[in-house]
């Protein structure tokens, strides 16, 4: 990948300014210090926890018996930050990762009836998790092979959650398979980025900063990505419901003081 940019960088003079540029580097090694040294603060008397209870975080906690589910609680918000839009609507939701199987059931009862979820895991026993509107598929999500056969199967998807094996190189395999793949307004969610220097958070960094081309018209990435959000151990990504928009910047008054 290093040759494949310094290649790239060598016939593309904004790239190889961003790459090789020193400023660029001084910033994010300062951004990453400071962020790395800010101090806690304690929240206002009255301030609403993140943690008050959500129709997720409720299922959760009253799953006590049954397949098993394995979730960061602070998750929670975030799932329903992003995903509640969908909540008893036909929409079509793959999951990577299966493991004990009862997240599956808890999107299911999450997004309602008419839901449809897709279970990805490489562990064949994890078929027994099938059920009404439940899904099984045996693949190895670091394989392009794999994806290959499975858009071909399941021609719709609105919502991805990768839960998988959590290794860079399956992440982004799995993003660059699937994110042209969701549908308009969809949502990829990726779990598990830990650690301040895990390749898929830079990945993540590089994919995004076409999103600030906005000097013409939009580039290919504005027709795939509408945002994307950061938080502790998880990149949430949204993707645009129609056409990007004009970048425009109209001017409004007639009275510049003192700048004219």
């Amino acid at each position: 990948m290093a040759t494949a940019l310094a290649r790239r960088a060598s016939q593309n003079r904004a790239v190889a300014r961003a790459v090789r540029g020193p400023q660029n580097l001084y910033a994010a090694i300062r951004g990453y210090r400071y962020g790395a040294g800010l101090a806690a603060s304690a929240p206002e008397d009255g301030q609403p926890s993140l943690s008050e209870a959500h129709a997720l975080e409720a299922y959760f906690d009253a799953h006590e018996e049954g397949p098993g589910i394995w979730k960061w609680r602070h998750y929670f918000e975030i799932y329903e930050r992003h995903l509640a839009k969908f909540v008893g609507h036909d929409v079509h939701v793959v999951e990577i990762g299966v493991f004990g199987g009862g997240s599956l059931p808890m999107w299911r009862t999450y997004f309602g009836e008419r839901s449809r979820i897709y279970g990805v895991d490489r562990e064949p026993a994890c078929r027994i998790h099938e059920a009404p509107g439940i899904e099984i598929f045996i693949g190895d999500q670091g394989s392009p092979t794999f994806w290959d056969a499975f858009r071909a199967n399941v021609p719709r998807v609105d919502v991805v959650i990768d839960d998988g094996g959590h290794q860079p190189h399956q992440q982004i395999a799995t993003l660059e398979a699937l994110l042209p793949h969701i549908r308009p307004g969809g949502v990829y969610i990726c779990e598990d980025v830990h650690g301040s220097f895990q390749p898929f958070h830079s990945y993540v960094d590089g994919l995004s900063r076409s999103l600030h081309v906005v000097d013409g018209a939009p580039v290919g990435l504005h027709h795939h990505v509408k945002s994307v959000h950061v938080y502790p151990g998880l990149v949430v990504i949204e993707k645009p419901r129609g056409r990007p928009p004009a970048f425009e910047a109209p001017k409004r008054g007639n009275d510049w003081r003192p700048f004219c």
